[in-house]
């Protein structure tokens, strides 16, 4: 008895704090980063006044935890970095490392984006820091950037399946593309924010009544991303978003929003940069990449003061 009332209060915890913190992180570490980004708000504000497709895009994605948009400038950049990353190939460099271990049929950039692709630099400098501005209304500063290219495969694998990444509510996710996408390329789906909310408070509510844990699965993630699915398909399948376009597309969206993507057609192949954001309390110096580039160190900070 006293088991099942402390699993009733700590479901009650969860669900509190997923609507106050937009995290699924746990109740007990969720606030740490809501408190870090008001200091943020009041140490680093910015009153960001970007052109008016950016500022729509930003808007929304406060609105609904997702968007996208496309500007000359992200279009140029994209243009530059894929014509590199073809000449790379054409001189014999090893442009492609090994497989993800969790998505076989995904293979990372095996260098650093910011050290080999200074119109990066630019971006974030331009169009996509006036987006991350205007998101956040103030400072910002970048986690990591990392680069994949997936081929088809027979199953959906790791993210490839509905998840969240279960990081920092005050964290963003920027999806860019190099090439124009479309459905069959395997372009992001996402759930707007009240959507994947909503499937969290369901996913709970089965936890309790042992529905989760008898779902067909070989890991906890596949029982999630198998309720997740099964909820999409029955209740939410018009609410998913799978935003495509030309060459230079970037795709914001929470860290917790429900998503999936990387899943190419037979026969086609999908090239695309992932980026996470957070917000800083001090003034962002994007030269600080220069010398610490930006490859993957942490799945997030524990600490979100740090530098990095």
């Amino acid at each position: 008895m006293l088991r099942r009332l402390k699993d009733y209060v700590l479901a009650y915890l969860t669900v509190n704090s997923i609507r106050r913190h937009r995290s699924r992180i746990g109740w007990q570490v969720a606030s740490r980063y809501t408190r870090y980004y008001a200091r943020c708000r009041r140490e680093a504000p910015v009153l960001a006044s970007p052109n008016v497709i950016v500022a729509a895009a930003a808007d929304e994605c406060r609105r609904d935890g997702v968007s996208s948009f496309w500007t000359e400038q992200t279009g140029a950049v994209a243009a530059k970095v894929r014509d590199r990353i073809a000449a790379f190939e054409a001189s014999g460099r090893d442009v492609w490392g090994i497989a993800d271990a969790a998505v076989p049929n995904s293979r990372l950039y095996a260098s650093d984006l910011w050290r080999d692709h200074p119109e990066l630099a630019e971006l974030f400098a331009g169009d996509l820091g006036d987006f991350l501005h205007r998101f956040f209304g103030t400072s910002f500063k970048i986690l990591f950037g990392s680069m994949y290219r997936t081929e088809h495969a027979d199953d959906r694998y790791g993210s490839q399946l509905w998840h969240s990444d279960s990081g920092p509510g005050i964290c963003i996710n920027l999806m860019f593309y190099l090439h124009d996408t479309t459905p069959a390329l395997g372009a992001l789906e996402a759930l707007p924010w009240r959507c994947s909310q909503e499937i969290y408070e369901a996913e709970i509510a089965a936890k309790l009544s042992g529905e989760l844990d008898r779902l067909a699965g070989n890991s906890a993630r596949d029982r999630r991303a198998k309720f997740a699915e099964r909820l999409i398909v029955e209740k939410y399948a018009a609410e998913v978003r799978q935003p495509s376009g030309k060459a230079g597309l970037i795709v914001p969206f929470l860290n917790n929003t429900l998503h999936r993507g990387g899943y190419p057609a037979p026969g086609l192949t999908r090239t695309a940069m992932v980026w996470q954001c957070y917000p800083s309390h001090l003034p962002t110096d994007l030269r600080r990449y220069d010398e610490v580039g930006v490859k993957k160190q942490m799945a997030y900070p524990l600490d979100p003061a740090q530098a990095f």
